[in-house]
């Protein structure tokens, strides 16, 4: 008599792991759902802040965890598991939805603005990397040695009449580096533009005065060691991201005003043809008073400034470029997300409303679905967005023959 035996694949996996695998899935599911809900809705506090951090640079591929649950969906559906199947089906609808929106939204916004956005910044992969050409150092202070990275065109992409770039990292200005921004920069100099990204002190101690003080020495030294690098330094434009946007903001309009020192020489630089400011933290009051990121606002200009608005009012107002506004400021670009939960949108465009009414040029963008710092993920529309605004911007300050 032949005896066969039946060997089930389902047999072979402990019920108690099965359940436990089932278990970690719906929760994910619902995790996935509940950050994509949360970037449509980015008021909500700490949810929204990661929602936009998370989703807004990457949307596609909560497009594709969304198909992934929903192919959970089916199978529980066939299997008879109802709750299971309603479930990942809310979830799964919730995802795809949601993160359909985020992405159809940014791409609608590029295409209105002109930006091509390539395969790489959809998929939100490959960051780039690029050091410098060279680094010159500037100056010295406290026992270490300001430096600059200068990222030069190549040969086929000469500079012309194209002016340097002199870039301003962010940070809180406490952190931050020179570097931070170097797939941007290698990006502007193939496309003819020098960039200079500067060393600055950092808090603590209180910097208020030191930062922008350091911004115009570089600005000053740098103009002259750049040239022994066939760089020419006869116009720049300042650019910076945060309170690298602040300073140049601040330094820019102050060279402009006579109002701004610097840490090393008494004789100031020109002041640049043009300024970019990207989620600049352009009034300090208003950021102490926003408080945004759970106490990171008022955390980081009370060590810039040595303390509230309340005891330092003249710092405020020395470091905040929203105290310089006045007739005959060179042209400014201001780009933000519209979900920043740092500097908020409405103080970026406040200062952008309080430069047309001085009657100056100002360009503004808020990016949909993009937080603080969109563009840390070099390779994402958001980001493709706001590189190409610039490059957009300075060509404008190329002169016409």
């Amino acid at each position: 008599m032949n005896t066969r035996v039946r060997i089930s694949s389902r047999s072979a996996v402990p019920r108690w792991v099965r359940r436990s695998a089932l278990g970690l899935g719906l929760v994910v599911s619902g995790l996935v759902a509940l950050v994509t809900l949360g970037t449509l809705v980015p008021a909500v506090p700490v949810l929204g802040y990661y929602a936009t951090t998370w989703v807004g640079p990457r949307p596609l591929w909560y497009v594709a965890f969304g198909l992934l649950i929903a192919a959970g969906a089916v199978v529980a559906w066939k299997r008879g598991k109802r709750r299971t199947a309603v479930w990942t089906t809310a979830t799964s609808a919730i995802t795809a939805i949601g993160a359909t929106t985020v992405l159809i939204t940014q791409l609608l916004y590029a295409h209105a603005q002109n930006v091509p956005v390539s395969t790489a910044d959809v998929l939100a992969v490959d960051q780039p990397t690029a050091p410098p050409d060279h680094v010159i150092g500037y100056a010295r202070a406290e026992g270490r040695t300001l430096a600059a990275g200068l990222w030069a065109p190549r040969a086929e992409d000469s500079q012309g009449d194209k002016p340097m770039v002199v870039w301003i990292h962010g940070g809180g200005f406490a952190t931050g580096s020179r570097n931070q921004r170097e797939g941007d920069y290698r990006w502007l100099a193939n496309h003819g533009y020098p960039v200079l990204s500067i060393d600055y002190r950092l808090s603590p101690p209180p910097r208020w005065q030191d930062a922008s003080g350091d911004v115009v020495c570089a600005m000053s030294r740098l103009a002259r060691k750049a040239r022994l690098y066939d760089v020419n330094t006869s116009r720049t434009v300042l650019v910076g991201g945060s309170a690298g946007g602040s300073l140049a903001l601040n330094v820019a309009y102050g060279l402009k005003t006579g109002q701004v020192s610097s840490s090393c020489t008494e004789r100031l630089p020109d002041p640049p043809v043009a300024v970019a400011g990207f989620y600049p933290a352009a009034d300090l009051k208003g950021t102490w008073q926003d408080n945004g990121l759970l106490g990171y606002g008022r955390e980081i200009t009370e060590a810039y400034t040595g303390g509230t608005p309340a005891q330092h009012p003249q710092r405020y107002r020395y470091a905040s470029a929203t105290s310089r506004v006045r007739p005959g400021l060179m042209p400014s670009l201001l780009v933000t997300g519209a979900s920043d939960h740092l500097i908020r949108e409405s103080r970026v465009r406040g200062l952008a409303d309080q430069l047309r009414q001085a009657g100056d040029d100002v360009r503004f963008n808020a990016i949909p679905y993009s937080d603080h710092a969109f563009d840390d993920t070099y390779h994402s529309i958001a980001g493709a967005v706001g590189r190409n605004l610039l490059l957009r911007f300075l060509n404008g300050t190329v002169p016409r023959t």
